[in-house]
């Protein structure tokens, strides 16, 4: 099962991006789903926050109940490798990346981009 959907750089874009994840309840584990919610709502969030502005794309590809592969991309461009920092949140935010790293399995940028993917596997614990 795939969905794909475009949203407005928004701040109500991370909401809207949860509520189109519904249509995945028949597919996923409640667990998944709930993982799920969290990684799209973090990534489509810094994506609003920090990207330049253009819609965000969010592809998720359900590989079975327990394994989900996605994708949220914003149309950045990366100036050079992307090094991402983890860190702890503070004032205004900070543990959204942390908690991508904590719930996926594996998860990265496509270089040159602000192309984020990540994979959630929880038949791999």
């Amino acid at each position: 099962m795939l969905i794909e959907f475009a949203l407005n750089a928004h701040p109500t874009a991370p909401a809207r991006a949860r509520s189109r994840l519904d249509a995945l309840r028949p597919a996923v584990t409640p667990r998944i789903l709930d993982d799920l919610r969290i990684v799209i709502s973090e990534l489509v969030a810094n994506s609003v926050k920090y990207g330049p502005g253009q819609p965000i794309t969010v592809r998720v590809r359900v590989e079975g109940p327990t394994v989900v592969h996605g994708e949220v991309e914003d149309q950045g461009k990366a100036h050079e490798p992307p090094v991402v920092k983890l860190r702890r949140g503070g004032p205004g935010g900070g543990y959204g990346l942390n908690l991508v790293d904590r719930l996926s399995a594996r998860w990265g940028v496509r270089e040159g981009s602000t192309h984020v993917w990540f994979v959630l596997d929880h038949g791999a614990a």
